[in-house]
């Protein structure tokens, strides 16, 4: 008499009293693999021996086969290093009674120099294409979100599994061609990702929003910029007396114009940041105007942007 699938699973359970996942090989998923519980792959197809061995010793891989199965034992807790949970895990370790002194003195304000110090050494590794090092750095970087996310569960307002809820829905969100199968012909895909963003948060109320402004000054002109330019927003701008098209001489042209402002006695981030402030509140000008005539700024053409920039006033800015 053959056994019903309760009485399957109370043998499983049995077996296996934490749990236990059973899968077909052909739609193993390597972002959803666990390690903690016992793991039946069903092998209906050839298995990812790759994405295997990024989880379990080959010697347990070697010794799992059994009558068209891989039966994989549950590990440890912190064993799994290769799943994302595993760094949640850390974090939480590092926090609880017992755990790191350091880890657990500190609060998101005294970690804030840490993040960007970690964002800005994978920025570097990404610039010399150290492929090697970039992996490293985005671990790093990886640690701090767990645990500022940590922090924030232990206050009660959110944990790990809440960001990635967030940035998941958002990107499925602002993706409606990739994960809702619309068509983007004839659309503008930037012009729909602004739409997107202001139908999501009704405080936004500038394509502004949203660029920090404790970026570095030029930095946050890029950000400004490209933020302004997704609706066709480009002001008009100071005409060098040089034809710029080696990004060579671009760099050399911004070291000499950091060397005159010095010699001249000012501060070329202070003067960059406060040309930032001009243009934003330009930027405001424009939308405002636009707002009383009942329009979003992506339905103007390039002229009427023009004249609409020119109207708020049109003061040239280098950009």
């Amino acid at each position: 008499m053959s056994s019903s699938p309760s009485d399957l699973a109370r043998a499983a359970l049995a077996a296996w009293p934490g749990g236990v996942d059973i899968v077909p090989a052909s739609v193993l998923d390597g972002h959803s693999f666990t390690t903690t519980r016992a793991v039946v792959i069903a092998l209906d197809a050839p298995v990812d021996r790759a994405l295997l061995l990024k989880h379990y010793p080959a010697d347990v891989l070697d010794a799992a086969e059994s009558d068209g199965f891989l039966v994989l034992p549950p590990r440890d807790p912190y064993a799994d290093l290769a799943a994302l949970g595993t760094v949640a895990r850390i974090a939480e370790r590092l926090r609880a009674p017992g755990g790191c002194p350091w880890d657990r003195e500190q609060t998101h304000a005294s970690l804030r120099p840490h993040l960007l110090e970690e964002a800005y050494e994978a920025i570097e590794a990404l610039d010399r294409g150290d492929l090697e090092t970039l992996r490293d750095e985005l671990g790093d970087l990886l640690f701090q979100i767990a645990i500022h996310a940590q922090l924030a569960s232990e206050e009660g307002a959110f944990d790990l599994g809440d960001v990635s809820r967030a940035i998941g829905e958002k990107l499925i969100r602002r993706h409606p061609h990739v994960f809702a199968g619309t068509s983007l012909e004839g659309k503008d895909l930037l012009v729909q990702w602004e739409q997107i963003k202001r139908a999501e948060k009704s405080e936004r109320t500038s394509i502004l929003d949203g660029v920090p402004r404790s970026l570095p000054a030029l930095f946050a002109a890029e950000r400004l910029q490209e933020r302004a330019a997704r609706v066709k927003l480009r002001p008009p701008r100071i005409e060098l007396p040089l034809d710029i098209d080696d990004p060579e001489f671009l760099g050399e042209l911004l070291f000499d114009l950091v060397a005159e402002a010095r010699e001249r006695g000012f501060d070329a981030e202070t003067a960059l940041r406060e040309a930032n402030e001009r243009f934003a509140a330009h930027v405001g000008r424009v939308e405002q105007r636009a707002k009383a005539d009942g329009r979003e700024l992506e339905s103007y053409e390039s002229e009427e942007l023009d004249a609409l920039w020119e109207a708020t006033g049109g003061e040239v800015h280098a950009a």
